[in-house]
Protein backbone atom coordinates (compact mmCIF):
# COMPACT_ATOMS: atom_id res chain seq x y z
CA UNK A 1 0.00 0.00 0.00
CA UNK A 2 1.66 3.27 -0.93
CA UNK A 3 2.32 5.78 2.06
CA UNK A 4 3.74 8.96 0.43
CA UNK A 5 4.84 11.93 1.90
CA UNK A 6 3.44 14.80 0.96
CA UNK A 7 4.86 16.87 -1.30
CA UNK A 8 7.26 19.62 -0.41
CA UNK A 9 6.61 22.89 -2.58
CA UNK A 10 8.70 25.54 -3.84
CA UNK A 11 8.05 27.72 -0.54
CA UNK A 12 9.71 25.09 1.49
CA UNK A 13 13.07 25.47 -0.29
CA UNK A 14 15.61 27.05 2.46
CA UNK A 15 16.89 29.30 0.48
CA UNK A 16 19.62 30.74 3.00
CA UNK A 17 20.61 27.32 2.69
CA UNK A 18 20.76 27.00 -0.93
CA UNK A 19 22.24 30.24 -1.57
CA UNK A 20 25.38 30.24 0.78
CA UNK A 21 26.35 26.41 -0.54
CA UNK A 22 26.00 27.19 -3.86
CA UNK A 23 28.51 30.46 -3.45
CA UNK A 24 30.65 28.40 -1.00
CA UNK A 25 30.94 25.35 -3.29
CA UNK A 26 32.33 27.90 -5.85
CA UNK A 27 34.11 30.10 -3.69
CA UNK A 28 32.29 33.15 -4.66
CA UNK A 29 32.08 36.48 -2.58
CA UNK A 30 28.68 37.45 -1.84
CA UNK A 31 29.59 40.53 -3.96
CA UNK A 32 30.46 37.90 -6.66
CA UNK A 33 27.01 36.36 -6.80
CA UNK A 34 25.50 39.61 -7.03
CA UNK A 35 27.16 40.71 -9.72
CA UNK A 36 25.97 37.17 -11.33
CA UNK A 37 22.32 37.81 -10.82
CA UNK A 38 22.05 41.54 -11.14
CA UNK A 39 21.63 42.69 -7.71
CA UNK A 40 23.53 44.02 -5.15
CA UNK A 41 25.65 42.78 -2.14
CA UNK A 42 23.46 44.20 0.64
CA UNK A 43 20.60 41.83 -0.51
CA UNK A 44 22.45 38.35 -1.15
CA UNK A 45 23.25 39.48 2.44
CA UNK A 46 19.79 39.39 3.27
CA UNK A 47 18.61 36.43 1.42
CA UNK A 48 21.39 34.29 3.36
CA UNK A 49 20.73 35.57 6.48
CA UNK A 50 17.00 34.46 6.13
CA UNK A 51 15.39 38.86 6.62
CA UNK A 52 14.50 38.44 2.71
CA UNK A 53 12.93 36.30 0.43
CA UNK A 54 14.65 35.93 -3.33
CA UNK A 55 11.89 36.76 -6.05
CA UNK A 56 10.82 34.15 -8.19
CA UNK A 57 12.56 35.60 -11.13
CA UNK A 58 16.41 35.02 -8.82
CA UNK A 59 14.72 31.41 -7.40
CA UNK A 60 14.90 30.27 -11.19
CA UNK A 61 17.84 32.15 -11.80
CA UNK A 62 19.98 30.49 -8.93
CA UNK A 63 18.56 26.60 -9.69
CA UNK A 64 20.19 27.66 -13.83
CA UNK A 65 23.36 28.43 -12.43
CA UNK A 66 22.91 25.34 -9.93
CA UNK A 67 22.06 23.38 -13.06
CA UNK A 68 24.75 25.04 -15.37
CA UNK A 69 27.51 23.39 -12.77
CA UNK A 70 26.09 20.04 -12.99
CA UNK A 71 25.35 19.65 -16.13
CA UNK A 72 25.47 20.80 -20.25
CA UNK A 73 22.40 18.85 -21.20
CA UNK A 74 18.62 19.68 -20.75
CA UNK A 75 16.93 18.04 -17.91
CA UNK A 76 15.25 15.68 -19.97
CA UNK A 77 18.66 14.98 -22.08
CA UNK A 78 19.85 14.26 -18.33
CA UNK A 79 17.00 12.13 -17.24
CA UNK A 80 17.77 9.95 -20.34
CA UNK A 81 21.43 9.88 -19.86
CA UNK A 82 20.14 8.47 -16.29
CA UNK A 83 18.16 5.99 -17.45
CA UNK A 84 20.38 3.88 -19.46
CA UNK A 85 23.44 4.41 -16.84
CA UNK A 86 24.48 0.93 -16.37
CA UNK A 87 25.09 1.35 -12.87
CA UNK A 88 22.52 1.47 -9.77
CA UNK A 89 20.94 5.41 -10.15
CA UNK A 90 17.83 6.69 -9.63
CA UNK A 91 16.11 10.04 -9.08
CA UNK A 92 13.64 10.75 -6.24
CA UNK A 93 11.43 13.47 -6.09
CA UNK A 94 10.26 15.33 -2.46
CA UNK A 95 7.10 13.32 -2.13
CA UNK A 96 9.20 9.74 -2.35
CA UNK A 97 8.21 9.13 -6.23
CA UNK A 98 10.95 7.21 -8.13
CA UNK A 99 11.33 9.93 -11.42
CA UNK A 100 13.49 7.35 -13.17
CA UNK A 101 15.35 4.25 -12.91
CA UNK A 102 18.97 3.63 -14.34
CA UNK A 103 19.14 0.22 -16.65
CA UNK A 104 21.67 -1.05 -13.46
CA UNK A 105 18.69 -0.02 -10.61
CA UNK A 106 16.27 -2.21 -12.90
CA UNK A 107 18.97 -4.56 -13.30
CA UNK A 108 20.10 -5.34 -10.01
CA UNK A 109 16.13 -5.74 -8.93
CA UNK A 110 15.59 -7.93 -11.54
CA UNK A 111 12.72 -5.84 -12.87
CA UNK A 112 11.79 -3.06 -15.98
CA UNK A 113 11.40 0.48 -15.60
CA UNK A 114 7.53 0.28 -15.26
CA UNK A 115 8.74 -1.68 -12.18
CA UNK A 116 10.04 1.02 -10.33
CA UNK A 117 9.54 4.45 -12.48
CA UNK A 118 6.41 6.15 -10.75
CA UNK A 119 6.18 4.08 -7.56
CA UNK A 120 7.35 5.48 -4.16
CA UNK A 121 9.86 4.27 -1.90
CA UNK A 122 7.02 3.28 0.47
CA UNK A 123 5.23 1.78 -1.33
CA UNK A 124 7.67 -0.44 -3.68
CA UNK A 125 10.55 -0.71 -0.99
CA UNK A 126 10.99 -2.13 2.86
CA UNK A 127 13.50 -2.13 4.93
CA UNK A 128 16.45 0.60 4.89
CA UNK A 129 15.65 2.75 2.49
CA UNK A 130 12.52 4.04 4.16
CA UNK A 131 14.67 4.55 7.04
CA UNK A 132 16.99 6.37 4.46
CA UNK A 133 14.33 8.55 2.97
CA UNK A 134 12.68 9.89 6.44
CA UNK A 135 15.76 10.94 7.03
CA UNK A 136 16.65 12.82 4.30
CA UNK A 137 13.58 14.37 4.42
CA UNK A 138 13.32 15.30 8.22
CA UNK A 139 17.44 16.54 7.89
CA UNK A 140 15.98 18.84 4.72
CA UNK A 141 18.04 17.58 1.54
CA UNK A 142 14.69 18.70 -0.15
CA UNK A 143 14.91 21.90 1.20
CA UNK A 144 18.56 22.27 -0.01
CA UNK A 145 20.19 21.96 3.93
CA UNK A 146 21.81 18.74 3.11
CA UNK A 147 25.21 18.06 0.67
CA UNK A 148 25.45 14.82 0.52
CA UNK A 149 25.26 11.09 2.29
CA UNK A 150 26.57 7.79 2.25
CA UNK A 151 24.65 4.84 3.69
CA UNK A 152 24.82 1.08 3.89
CA UNK A 153 21.39 -0.43 3.50
CA UNK A 154 19.42 -3.97 3.51
CA UNK A 155 16.52 -3.52 0.90
CA UNK A 156 13.43 -5.44 0.54
CA UNK A 157 12.24 -5.11 -3.29
CA UNK A 158 8.24 -5.56 -3.71
CA UNK A 159 7.89 -6.38 -7.06
CA UNK A 160 5.14 -5.67 -9.44
CA UNK A 161 4.47 -9.21 -9.63
CA UNK A 162 4.17 -10.06 -5.80
CA UNK A 163 7.62 -11.46 -5.20
CA UNK A 164 10.02 -9.79 -2.92
CA UNK A 165 13.95 -9.72 -3.27
CA UNK A 166 16.22 -8.48 -1.11
CA UNK A 167 19.83 -6.54 -1.20
CA UNK A 168 22.55 -5.15 -0.05
CA UNK A 169 23.36 -1.32 -1.03
CA UNK A 170 26.32 0.65 -0.38
CA UNK A 171 24.44 4.12 -1.39
CA UNK A 172 25.82 7.56 -1.90
CA UNK A 173 23.17 10.03 -1.85
CA UNK A 174 22.85 13.74 -3.05
CA UNK A 175 20.21 16.82 -3.86
CA UNK A 176 20.05 17.39 -7.78
CA UNK A 177 19.00 20.98 -8.34
CA UNK A 178 16.81 21.14 -10.81
CA UNK A 179 15.42 24.06 -13.26
CA UNK A 180 11.65 24.22 -11.87
CA UNK A 181 13.02 24.84 -9.29
CA UNK A 182 12.89 21.59 -7.60
CA UNK A 183 15.86 19.60 -5.54
CA UNK A 184 15.63 16.11 -6.06
CA UNK A 185 17.52 12.85 -4.52
CA UNK A 186 20.23 11.67 -6.71
CA UNK A 187 20.60 8.25 -4.93
CA UNK A 188 23.48 5.84 -6.70
CA UNK A 189 25.11 3.06 -5.81
CA UNK A 190 26.33 -0.85 -5.88
CA UNK A 191 25.11 -4.19 -4.72
CA UNK A 192 27.19 -5.52 -2.54
CA UNK A 193 27.88 -8.50 -0.21
CA UNK A 194 26.91 -9.29 3.84
CA UNK A 195 30.28 -9.18 4.75
CA UNK A 196 30.70 -5.63 3.13
CA UNK A 197 27.69 -4.50 4.45
CA UNK A 198 29.06 -5.03 7.78
CA UNK A 199 32.36 -3.41 7.27
CA UNK A 200 31.03 -0.44 5.69
CA UNK A 201 28.58 0.03 8.52
CA UNK A 202 31.44 -0.43 11.06
CA UNK A 203 33.12 2.11 9.14
CA UNK A 204 30.02 4.32 8.92
CA UNK A 205 29.04 3.94 12.52
CA UNK A 206 26.13 3.14 12.10
CA UNK A 207 23.64 2.54 8.51
CA UNK A 208 24.08 6.12 7.14
CA UNK A 209 25.84 9.26 7.66
CA UNK A 210 24.52 12.44 6.35
CA UNK A 211 26.05 15.69 6.09
CA UNK A 212 24.83 18.96 6.18
CA UNK A 213 25.27 21.71 3.59
CA UNK A 214 26.01 24.86 5.82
Amino acid sequence: MSAPSPTLDVQAIHWPSVIRHYRLSKGLKQAALAHDLGVTQTMVSRWESSAALPSDRIQARLFDLYWASQASVSRDVWLDRIGRHPAVVGVINAAGRIVRASRGFCRALDCDRHGLEGRYVHEAFEGDWLDLYDDLCSSGLFEGRVSSAESIDTVTFHAPDGTRRTRYVHGLHRPSFLPGPEIVWLLSGAEVSVRVRDDVRMRLGGNRIIRKAI
